[in-house]
């Protein structure tokens, strides 16, 4: 694991994630790719079923605009989240979904879970091994968490270094390997079940313009410049799945307890 060398506290952090996050600062246009997110989401959904039985209650760590939330209340109701983002938090419960503004180191839940989600957020966290730690107090026994992350281990960032992609403090803090996160669900209390790799869909347009904003006057930088000039809107507006096998997806379950014998 490998981690920024500032410290970084919640009043520090809080001010990145507001409305401009979501519309310039990190992403291009949160709200306007919500399509190309639900491709993602309907990937994490399908994890979420093969270990968790429809009926259950989930709890995100990280919602934002509650978009998983919202596709997972049929199987799921009763579900919530919680976000540091006042302005991700207030269109979610715009939207109807319950939804919390706080760090949940400092929020009281009067219920345990059958899942947490941690959708790309404990790279955010300033204190993930203390979060993951609440997460498995607040899970029922045989619960599961469930996050993705970058993959500090992977090919790509082994090659790029300190120019991979999702090193960008201060709104990324720690960077992760399997290994560590397997020793970090283990100091917490709970044993890891599986590791895979995640398919992440991204809109044409929206990674093109990332792209250009990036890599400025390189040649990549210049060829999606002028792919958003040439290319039709239909095809900008096209979702491309990426899966360069550096974002993983980690899950794991707090033991069942052991029934009394006589």
């Amino acid at each position: 694991m490998m981690t920024v060398a500032q410290d970084f506290d919640l009043a520090t952090l809080k001010p990145h994630y507001g409305a401009e996050y979501f519309q310039g600062a990190e992403y291009t246009d949160y709200l306007g790719d919500r399509a190309v997110h639900e491709k993602t989401l309907a990937g994490h959904l399908r994890r979420l079923r093969r270990y968790v039985a429809p009926g259950g209650r989930v709890l995100e760590i990280g919602c934002a605009h509650g978009f998983f939330l919202e596709m997972i209340q049929p199987a799921y109701p009763g579900s919530l989240g919680i976000d540091i983002s006042e302005a991700a938090v207030a269109h979610a419960r715009r939207h109807g979904i319950d939804v919390r503004a706080g760090d949940l180191l400092e929020t009281g839940f009067n219920t345990s879970f059958d899942a947490v989600c941690m959708w790309d957020t404990i790279e955010h966290l300033s204190r993930p091994y203390e979060v993951v730690c609440r997460a498995a107090g607040l899970l029922k026994p045989g619960g599961y968490l469930f996050l993705t992350t970058g993959d500090f281990g992977a090919w790509l960032p082994r090659w790029q270094g300190l120019k991979w992609r999702q090193i960008h403090p201060p709104t990324h803090l720690f960077y992760f390997t399997r290994p560590s996160l397997r020793q970090l669900c283990g100091r917490a209390g709970l044993e890891t079940v599986r590791f895979d790799t995640v398919t992440v869909y991204r809109r044409l347009h929206s990674a093109l313009q990332a792209l250009e904003r990036r890599h400025g006057s390189s040649a990549s930088g210049r060829l999606a410049r002028m792919g958003l000039r040439l290319l039709p809107a239909t095809v900008l507006a096209w979702g491309i799945p990426l899966n360069l096998l550096d974002t993983l997806c980690l899950v794991a379950r707090k033991p069942a307890r052991r029934e009394k014998t006589d």
